[in-house]
């Protein structure tokens, strides 16, 4: 799925299969009362480690060194992938 926005560019989060759904879900389990900014690193932090996140090509030094904004962005992204991954459609 691509996303484009005015001062970050374009994202590029690769269709999920399963077996990625539950490699990034288990990054992703941790202590749920850490800050939302530190929940958005990891979130695109795994999505890196996992080859998720395509466009922009980052590495995890890059996601530690990333302006937060474009980590709030990048984790929207991930996130609207996953949520429409995850979605049954009532109709199909």
């Amino acid at each position: 799925m691509d996303f484009e926005h005015p001062k970050f560019g374009k994202c590029v989060v690769k269709d999920l299969n399963q077996k990625e759904l539950e490699n990034f879900s288990r990054d992703m389990k941790q202590d749920l009362n850490v800050p939302l900014s530190v929940w958005r690193g990891d979130s695109v932090r795994a999505a890196v480690k996992h080859g998720i996140l395509i466009e922009p090509a980052l590495s995890l030094d890059d996601v530690d060194n990333a302006k937060p904004g474009l980590i709030v962005w990048l984790a929207d992204c991930v996130n609207a992938v996953i949520a429409e991954a995850m979605n049954v459609d009532p109709l199909s």
